[in-house]
């Protein structure tokens, strides 16, 4: 299991801990077959709706309060994508941040005014 993996399985058991929920976007996914292939596979994936950069974790709380979590490992930093991403979104206003540990869970928390 990949490192940034389990860190987002913690990521997740920490939010709920603190009565919140999480949805994962999977747009890190491993795609199969061939480079052509894999090729199709992510302009299909695109034409869907995929949004590459966008957040690993959207977390929800009551009150119609929602917030997104790119998950990154220490020393790992935002691509290009990401950076644009986490702009977007808080130019609408909602909320972003980036979680390198669990501690991180409760820092995210209070900056966002929900703990």
């Amino acid at each position: 299991m990949r490192p940034e993996t389990r860190l987002q399985r913690s990521l997740r058991t920490m939010f709920a801990a603190r009565g919140f929920r999480t949805v994962a976007v999977p747009n890190g996914a491993t795609l199969r077959g061939d480079k052509t292939e894999r090729a199709i596979q992510m302009a299909n994936l695109k034409r869907d709706g995929l949004c590459v950069g966008f957040p690993d974790l959207i977390v929800f709380g009551d009150n119609a309060r929602i917030g997104f979590v790119e998950v990154k490992c220490e020393g790992e930093k935002l691509r290009d994508t990401q950076i644009e991403v986490q702009g977007w979104l808080t130019a609408l206003g909602h909320k972003h941040a980036v979680c390198r540990s669990v501690d991180d869970v409760d820092e995210t928390l209070a900056n966002w005014g929900w703990a």
